[in-house]
């Protein structure tokens, strides 16, 4: 609940939106006005000549808040207090932040919302929270959203299943404590941090005597010892995703056992579709699961990115890292990925790994018909578009036409786009 009427914190030009999920009727009298719950942005007003051109009623009561709609109307909402909180969501002032910052204020405020249960057995309310935040980040206010709130609420509930005692300590991926342990476990796993162990936020037990992991001589080693840790409940690295359905679930992802288990997935394959610009594909499975090959993260680069996904679900399992999934390749089918600067050689080669696998999957797109469909798009495009398509199609062919075993491949992604891999080590995961 954003608590804006009778607030003196929240002034001039702060941003509210009104909640999408609100009662028919409300939900009904803001298409009428045409608002758009969750997406149209109202700034309050504190000028005492204030004059409502709209005037929207939330109970019975004279508190009131002025608001300035998308249309630089004038709109005053009056009623309970209570009722006017509880049509409001906060906003954020800046539509705009890199994603750094707005990852750090999400983990920051599900980090004291975890602590304030833990150890004062109190749920904060969404001022206090924002409140606590503000001691470590400055101007969160700016790029502040409601659904950061409401999220780490949803997420409080599936933690409480695993930290049941007090005496913890919090930090984010690489604070005070976890800093040298991410350090040791990429001298030991040669891994970027995220692909070891994606926690976000990390609760140790006070006194908890960390040498023994910081002293681990190999990767094993360290992997098993915080298995032990956390099975005595002494640490507990949470890897967090934006909870924005009814509820969170958990689970904890332990590599060693998921490697060597059947999943509860149909990784089978369902259809692949190719986009006709040659920039990515997405590789369906029967489950929902899919691969999403493409290219990001500049407008020429010929590197090619993989990231797991689940359809329709609304959210990402994660990337799956290029240097093992290439380096799989090769140990396993001594097959070379292109995922760089290429020669006119490698697009014949890709012209013939695309007729293989048209001739196993009669269906690659919704817009490329057949073969020579595909062919004609590759002769009259760019020299970009080319080198990408030679890329591109090396992936597809690692996916489709390789593996003598599909559902294993994808497995291996699967759990790869989780981060975990042989020698990553076990985290809570917390969703939606």
């Amino acid at each position: 609940m954003a608590s804006i009427t009778n607030s003196t914190k929240y002034g001039e030009g702060h941003a509210v939106v009104f909640k999408d999920k609100l009662p028919a009727t409300r939900l009904n009298e803001l298409r009428r006005l045409n608002y758009q719950p969750a997406v149209d942005i109202f700034k309050i007003s504190k000028d005492r000549n204030f004059k409502p051109e709209i005037v929207i009623e939330a109970g019975s009561g004279k508190d009131y808040v002025n608001l300035i709609d998308k249309r630089r109307k004038k709109v005053t909402v009056i009623g309970s207090a209570s009722g006017i909180d509880g049509l409001f969501n906060h906003a954020g002032k800046s539509g705009k932040a890199n994603t750094n910052l707005l990852t750090e204020i999400k983990e920051t405020f599900s980090l004291v919302i975890f602590r304030a249960h833990t150890e004062m057995n109190k749920k904060l309310s969404e001022d206090e929270a924002i409140k606590e935040v503000e001691r470590i980040i400055p101007r969160v206010m700016d790029n502040y959203q409601s659904i950061y709130y409401n999220s780490a609420i949803k997420q409080l509930v599936e933690y409480k299943k695993y930290a049941k005692n007090r005496g913890y300590e919090y930090e984010r991926q690489g604070g005070k404590q976890t800093q040298k342990l991410y350090e040791t476990a990429r001298r030991l796993t040669n891994k970027l941090s995220d692909n070891w162990n994606p926690a976000d936020v990390w609760a140790i037990r006070k006194g908890f005597d960390m040498k023994p992991l910081y002293d681990a001589r190999e990767a094993a080693e360290l992997n098993l010892r915080l298995t032990e840790a956390y099975e005595k409940r002494d640490i507990l690295p949470i890897s967090l995703k934006q909870v924005e359905k009814d509820r969170a679930k958990s689970s904890v992802i332990d590599p060693a056992r998921l490697f060597n288990q059947k999943l509860d997935l149909d990784l089978s394959y369902d259809q692949t579709d190719l986009s006709d610009t040659y920039k990515n594909f997405i590789l369906k499975t029967k489950s929902g699961f899919a691969i999403r090959a493409g290219f990001k993260a500049s407008a020429v680069t010929l590197n090619v990115s993989l990231e797991g996904r689940f359809i329709g679900a609304g959210y990402q399992t994660g990337a799956v890292d290029a240097k093992i999934y290439t380096q799989y390749m090769r140990d396993k089918y001594n097959y070379k990925l292109r995922s760089s600067t290429v020669s006119k050689n490698e697009h014949e080669i890709a012209k013939k790994e695309l007729k293989e696998i048209f001739r196993k999957k009669n269906r690659l797109s919704n817009t490329i018909k057949n073969y020579e469909h595909a062919i004609d798009l590759f002769e009259n495009a760019d020299d970009l578009t080319k080198d990408r398509f030679s890329n591109l199609i090396s992936y597809l062919y690692s996916f489709l036409i390789l593996p003598k075993n599909f559902e294993e491949h994808m497995k291996f992604t699967y759990l790869c786009s989780k981060k975990v891999t042989p020698d990553s080590s076990m985290y809570i995961i917390i969703e939606q």
